[in-house]
C-alpha cells in the first residue's frame, strides 16, 4: 500500500511493507467502528517503549519479582551437561516470545525513524519514497540477519545436506542457546505478522495471507513442541532467502540503480523457483520416504523426558487426544504415527500451495506483458473501490515508487498500468519522438508504435526497474 509523504513512521504497524497511518486506512478503521484500534496504531511506539521500560525497571528494582520478569529477558530451561549448557522447551518460553513481539514493534519503528529514513535522505532518495525505502530496509535487515543465522546453524549441523539426519535424534529435546534464540525470535516475528494483518484494510487475498501466517505460526509452534526443530530450521532457511532478495531489489530501485535492480529481480524469480518449488518439494518427498525408518525414527510412543520408546503403548493410542499430549506435558508421552506424519506433511504442502499461487501471479503478469495483453489486478480492497498494494507489488520491486496511488492497480488506462506516467510525462515524450520522425506513419502504424512503447514502459515498470519520477 503506497503511503503519503506526510505519514510518520510512528503510525506504522510492524508488518512488512504496509503502512497503516494513511487517511484511507484511518477512515476504514473508523467506518467499521474501531477507533480504539486507530489509537493503538497512532501510539504504538509509546506503548511498546512504555512496556519495555516498565518491565526493565521492575526487573531491576524488584529482586523478589525477578524470578518472574527474567522470563521476558532471557531463555528459560537451561540445563548443564558435560559438554556445556543446553536448553529444553517449556511453557515459560511463551513469555520470551511475547516480549520479542513488543521488542520488534519498538525496534522497527525506531530504526525507521532514526536510522533508515535519515539514510534515505543522505543517499538522495526522493522525499515521497523515503518512508518506503525505510520500510524495505527494515525487512531486508531482519531477513538477512535471520537467514545468515539460520544458515550458520544448518551448515554446522549434522543434518547439513542430509534430510535423513533431520530425524535421527528425535525425540531429543536438547538444543543450543543460539538455536533456541533463533527459533523463538522467528516465532515472535511470525506471530507479529499474524496480528498485524488484522490491523490493515482488508484486501482480496486476505484469506490467503491469513492462511499463510496461521500455517507459519502453527508449523513453528508444532515443530517446537513435537521436536521437529531440525526440519523447521531447513524450511525457514528455504523460505527466508527470497525475502532478502525482494526488498533488496526494491532498495536498488529507490536508489535508481536500474541495471542492478533488473539483475536482483531476475535472481529473485529464479531463487523463488529453486528454493520454494525444487528444494522444498525435495524436503517433502524425503520426509515422506524416510519416515518411519530404521535410520531415522520409528512409529511409536516415547518418553518425553528420556526419549526412550514406551513398548506397552501402541503408536496410535486413540484417534485424537494423543496429539495433544506433548502440549499438555512436554516431559510426558509423545507419539509418532501416520496421523502425525501426514498432518505435518499436509501443512508443509499447503504452505507450498500458497507459494505456488503467488509464483503463478508473477508469471502471469510477466507473460501477459510480453504477449502485449494488459495485466489485471488480482488483489484489491473489498471496500468501496479502494485498492491497496497487490501481491504483485510485493513480489515486484519495480512498482509505484513515489506515487500516492498503488502502482499495482492494473486498469484500462496507462496511468494505472505504469506508475511513471502519472503526470503524462512519458506519454508526451513518446508522442514528441513520434512527431520528430522523418517519415510520419499512418494513424494505425503510429497507434501500434505507441502501444509497443507503452508496453515496453509497462514491462520496465513491472519487472525492469525504470527510474521513478
Amino acid at each position: 500500500m503506497a503511503s503519503s509523504s506526510s505519514s510518520r513512521s510512528n503510525t506504522l504497524v510492524f508488518q512488512g511493507t504496509t503502512t497503516y497511518g494513511s487517511h484511507k486506512t484511518t477512515r476504514t478503521l473508523l467506518r467499521v467502528g474501531r477507533p480504539w484500534l486507530y489509537l493503538i496504531l497512532e501510539s504504538q511506539i509509546q506503548i511498546a517503549l512504555a512496556l519495555v521500560v516498565g518491565m526493565t525497571v521492575v526487573h531491576i528494582l524488584s529482586p523478589q519479582l525477578r524470578m518472574h520478569t527474567r522470563k521476558f529477558f532471557s531463555l528459560s530451561y537451561e540445563t548443564s551437561t558435560g559438554s556445556g549448557s543446553v536448553y529444553m522447551q517449556g511453557t515459560d518460553d511463551v513469555y520470551f516470545v511475547v516480549a520479542w513481539i513488543v521488542y520488534f514493534t519498538a525496534l522497527r519503528a525506531l530504526l525507521i525513524e532514526l536510522l533508515l529514513q535519515p539514510l534515505a535522505r543522505i543517499l538522495g532518495v526522493v522525499k515521497k519514497s523515503q518512508l518506503r525505502f525505510a520500510e524495505q530496509g527494515w525487512i531486508f535487515l531482519y531477513y538477512s540477519t535471520m537467514w545468515v543465522l539460520g544458515m550458520s546453524l544448518w551448515v554446522n549441523s549434522e543434518y547439513w545436506l542430509s534430510h535423513a539426519e533431520l530425524w535421527t535424534a528425535w525425540p531429543a529435546r536438547e538444543m543450543s542457546g543460539l538455536f533456541k534464540l533463533y527459533y523463538l525470535i522467528q516465532l515472535a516475528f511470525s506471530a507479529q505478522l499474524l496480528l498485524a494483518i488484522h490491523m490493515e484494510a482488508r484486501r482480496k487475498d486476505y484469506v490467503e495471507m491469513l492462511t499463510h501466517h496461521i500455517i507459519t505460526c502453527s508449523l513453528i509452534s508444532i515443530t517446537y513442541v513435537y521436536r521437529y526443530t531440525r526440519a523447521a530450521n531447513v524450511v525457514l532457511c528455504l523460505m527466508d532467502f527470497v525475502d532478502i532478495l525482494l526488498p533488496f531489489a526494491k532498495l536498488l530501485r529507490y536508489l535508481r540503480y536500474e541495471m542492478a535492480c533488473n539483475i536482483a529481480f531476475g535472481v529473485f524469480v529464479v531463487s523463488w523457483f529453486i528454493t520454494r518449488h525444487v528444494l522444498f518439494l525435495q524436503l517433502l518427498w524425503n520426509t515422506y520416504k524416510d519416515v518411519p525408518g530404521e535410520r531415522t525414527m520409528l512409529y511409536g510412543c516415547y518418553n518425553g523426558a528420556t526419549s526412550q520408546r514406551i513398548q506397552h503403548i501402541p503408536a496410535q493410542p486413540d484417534y485424537f487426544s494423543h496429539l495433544l499430549w506433548p502440549f499438555q506435558d512436554l516431559e510426558g508421552v509423545i507419539c509418532l504415527n501416520s496421523e502425525v506424519k501426514y498432518i505435518f506433511l499436509g501443512m508443509l504442502f499447503l504452505l507450498h500451495t500458497l507459494s505456488s499461487i503467488w509464483f503463478v501471479m508473477i508469471l502471469k503478469v510477466i507473460a501477459g506483458i510480453f504477449s502485449g495483453k494488459s495485466a489485471e489486478d488480482i488483489r484489491s480492497d473489498d471496500e468501496g473501490g479502494q485498492q491497496e498494494e497487490s501481491p504483485i507489488e510485493n513480489l515486484n520491486p519495480c512498482t509505484g515508487v513515489g506515487s500516492s496511488t498503488p502502482a499495482s492497480r492494473f486498469g484500462s488506462s496507462l496511468d494505472q498500468l505504469n506508475p511513471c506516467t502519472g503526470d503524462g510525462k512519458e506519454v508526451n515524450d513518446t508522442l514528441m519522438e513520434a512527431s520528430n520522425m522523418s517519415k510520419r506513419p499512418g494513424p494505425a502504424t503510429a497507434r501500434r508504435r505507441l502501444i509497443v512503447a507503452e508496453n515496453r514502459k509497462e514491462l520496465l515498470s513491472r519487472i525492469g526497474c525504470e527510474k521513478p519520477i
